[in-house]
C-alpha cells in the first residue's frame, strides 16, 4: 500500500501504534462521556429529605 522503507524503515509500526492508540483513546472518551450523560441524569433522582 504505502512504501515508507526507503526512509524510515520503521515508519508503518509507527503509524499502526499512533493510530492504534488514538482510536483506544477516543473510543475511551466517548465511553466516559457517555456514562457521565446517563449516570449524572437528575431526572430521574429521588429527593430525599425534601424542603418543605
Amino acid at each position: 500500500m504505502f512504501n515508507f522503507n526507503h526512509h524510515h524503515p520503521l515508519a508503518p509500526e509507527f503509524l499502526t501504534t499512533v493510530l492504534g492508540f488514538t482510536v483506544v483513546l477516543l473510543i475511551s472518551v466517548w465511553f466516559f462521556i457517555h456514562f457521565l450523560r446517563v449516570g449524572l441524569q437528575s431526572s430521574d433522582s429521588t429527593r430525599i429529605d425534601a424542603k418543605k
